[in-house]
């Protein structure tokens, strides 16, 4: 099935403008996440077992922030058997409220993650921070599209990740400056560590725009670890190994540790510090 398209159609050999998912019969799992005018809402998934007789998974999240609400959506995903793993996050956020969204991905072989929020209130705004880790031969899609829609609304994207072994890694990210959403600001930026040859990243960061006074920043790159500062880290003492691991923790650790949970944060760092 198509899990997601870019709104911008680019060249076709990158192979980039659609996300295919083999899912098959699944029982799609919902969530509704509803904040009231004023309320502050905060939601953990953790996604760390597979339910029986399934080895793929479809989870819907619906978040609708109303005027001046605040939501806090965490979402972990670290379930190694899960074959194929589809996310969609559906966001509608009004006049002065506020949706960050942290995400770990860290689990199935094959996984697709979506987000899309729409803007539509005066100064409506949405943060996202997200940190990846893919080894073997897994292969992570990330898509995030906002759609700014009222006026001075704002929008936050970060994204920090490792790819190891065989893995492959696409993230595509669209800020779409809509007519009407004068005076808005968007910022995209993904980040990946490229820990062995073998490996694969592509990132797609893409700005539209309908209307004029706006701002809109986007940045993407991909590299091996830079060998000057593992040298450094080294005449410390640390093997080549660890001294990896301490330049990975410094770029995932930081929004790890942003979950609610310390305990959870532990177990989830721990992971993936031993699979580096």
């Amino acid at each position: 099935m198509i899990a997601n398209t870019l709104p911008l159609i680019t060249w076709r050999w990158l192979k980039v403008n659609e996300s295919l998912i083999e899912l098959p019969e699944v029982k799609d799992q919902v969530s509704e996440i509803i904040a009231k005018e004023n309320d502050k809402v905060s939601t953990l998934f953790d996604i760390n077992d597979v339910e029986e007789g399934y080895s793929s998974r479809h989870t819907i999240i619906n978040v609708k922030a109303m005027k001046n609400s605040t939501v806090d959506l965490y979402y972990v995903a670290r379930c190694h058997e899960e074959k194929s793993a589809l996310t969609d996050i559906n966001v509608d956020v009004e006049e002065g409220a506020v949706v960050n969204f942290i995400q770990v991905e860290a689990g199935a072989k094959r996984s697709v993650t979506n987000y899309r929020a729409n803007l539509n209130g005066y100064k409506a705004q949405t943060n996202v921070e997200s940190v990846y880790f893919v080894d073997n031969d897994n292969n992570l899609d990330i898509f995030y599209h906002v759609n700014h829609i009222g006026k001075e609304t704002d929008s936050n994207i970060l994204v920090n990740g490792a790819l190891k072994d065989k893995a492959r890694k696409t993230f595509k990210g669209t800020i779409d400056f809509k007519r009407g959403s004068s005076k808005s600001t968007g910022s995209e930026e993904e980040f990946a560590t490229l820990l062995d040859e073998d490996v694969r990243a592509i990132a797609v960061p893409v700005l539209l725009c309908q209307e004029d006074d706006v701002e809109g920043i986007h940045a993407a790159s991909a590299g091996k670890i830079d060998q000057d500062k593992l040298f450094y880290i080294m005449s410390r003492g640390l093997d080549e190994n660890e001294a990896k691991k301490m330049i990975v923790e410094t770029k995932l650790a930081p929004t790890i540790h942003k979950l609610p949970d310390s305990e959870l944060s532990k177990e989830v760092w721990d992971d993936i510090e031993k699979r580096i």
